[in-house]
C-alpha cells in the first residue's frame, strides 16, 4: 500500500534527519513557551503523525503523513528550498547570461516587516532603472538573519542579463536606500557547478544558522511576508506557490483506489465538505473515519529511544 511505502521511506530517512527532528521539537517547545500554542502543535505533529484521507467517489480511506508547511519547520523548510532550487535550476537552463545579484542594506533596527517592505520596494525601483532594461527576467529570495541589535535583511536575485556594471549598480542602489556604502555582489556563471552555487544561495528558505532562541524573532519578522517571487519573463509562472503556509495536507488530485480526480479530502473536514447532518449519516457506514489522526509510532519510537532502527522495523513488521 502506498501509505506503508511513504511511512517506511520516512522511517528510513531518520538516520540522516534525526538532528532536524530534534531541532523541530526544540522549536516547538520554544514557541509554546512564547505563547504560540497552535504553531507548537503543528511543529510537533509534522512528520510524526498521520491524517485520514478519503475519496468522495469510492468511499475508500487511507493515511497520509502530516506536514505542517511552516517556514520555521526545519523539515518543511528544507523541502520547500529543494523544490524552489529545482525550479530555479530549470530557469538557468533557459538563461543565456545567468547572474546572481545580492543586494544588502544596513542592520535594520526598527520593525523587521517594514524593513522587508522597504527592501522589496527599493528593488522594484531598481528594476525600473535603465540598468535593468536588458534584464529578461528572474527570481528573488529575501533572506532575514536575526542579529543582536536588529535584522540583517538582504536579497539574492537570479537574473538573465548580458552585462551588469558593478559600479553603476552600486551607485544606483546607494541612492535608492540612502546609504553611503552598501554591500552588493554580482556573479556571472556559465558552467553547471557555478549555476548550482547561485541556485543554492538564491533558493534559501529560512535562517537556521542562528541560535534556536532567536527563532521566535525570525518568525515574527517573516510571518505573512512574501519572501520569494519571480519577475520579467518568469513573472506569474505556473508553479505551486511554495511560499504559502497552507493547510497541513494538500490532497492529491487522484484517488489511489478509483483514480478519480479532485475527489480526495481529509476526513476531519468531512462536516465542512458534506454538511454536519449528511456527514453523520456517512459515518454510520464508514466507521473507520471516526479516527482522523494518529501518531506514527515507528517514527516516535526511533526518536524517543536509542533502539536500533532495524530492530524497531522488525518489531513493527511483527506487530502488523
Amino acid at each position: 500500500m502506498a501509505e506503508d511505502t511513504a511511512r517506511n521511506n520516512l522511517f528510513a530517512s531518520l538516520t540522516k534527519r534525526k538532528k532536524h527532528f530534534k531541532r523541530k521539537r526544540k522549536y516547538a517547545q520554544i514557541f509554546e513557551d512564547a505563547g504560540y500554542v497552535d504553531l507548537a502543535k503543528k511543529l510537533r505533529d509534522c512528520e510524526e503523525t498521520e491524517n485520514k484521507a478519503m475519496c468522495s467517489n469510492c468511499g475508500k480511506s487511507w493515511w497520509v503523513i502530516n506536514r505542517c508547511r511552516q517556514r520555521v519547520c526545519p523539515l518543511c523548510s528544507y523541502r520547500v528550498s529543494m523544490q524552489r532550487a529545482a525550479f530555479m535550476e530549470a530557469m538557468t537552463h533557459n538563461m543565456k547570461f545567468p547572474k546572481m545579484l545580492t543586494l544588502t542594506m544596513p542592520v535594520w533596527k526598527e520593525d523587521p516587516r517594514d524593513g522587508i517592505k522597504f527592501l522589496r520596494e527599493s528593488f522594484a525601483k531598481l528594476r525600473r532603472h535603465k540598468l535593468f532594461s536588458k534584464v529578461v527576467g528572474g527570481a528573488y529570495q529575501i533572506e532575514v538573519k536575526v542579529k543582536k541589535y536588529g535584522f540583517h535583511i538582504h536579497m539574492h536575485i537570479l537574473l538573465d542579463c548580458p552585462f551588469m556594471p558593478y559600479q553603476k549598480v552600486f551607485t544606483a542602489w546607494k541612492g535608492l536606500i540612502g546609504v553611503g556604502c552598501p554591500q552588493i555582489d554580482i556573479r556571472a556563471v556559465d558552467d553547471p557547478k557555478g549555476k548550482a552555487y547561485i541556485v543554492k544561495y538564491a533558493a534559501k528558505s529560512a535562517d537556521f544558522d542562528s541560535s534556536p532562541e532567536t527563532i521566535v524573532r525570525w518568525y515574527y519578522a517573516t510571518k505573512g511576508q512574501r519572501l520569494f517571487a519571480t519577475f520579467g519573463k518568469w513573472y506569474n509562472a505556473k508553479i505551486e506557490d511554495l511560499d504559502s503556509e497552507i493547510e497541513i495536507f494538500k490532497p492529491e488530485c487522484r484517488c489511489p483506489y478509483c483514480d478519480e480526480e479532485k475527489t480526495v479530502f481529509l476526513a476531519r473536514d468531512g462536516p465542512f465538505v458534506f454538511g454536519g447532518k449528511e456527514w453523520a449519516e456517512m459515518l454510520r457506514v464508514l466507521p473507520e473515519c471516526h479516527d482522523t489522526w494518529r501518531p506514527i509510532e515507528i517514527v516516535r519510537k526511533a526518536l524517543d529511544t536509542n533502539t536500533d532502527q532495524q530492530q524497531i522495523m522488525e518489531e513493527f513488521k511483527d506487530a502488523s
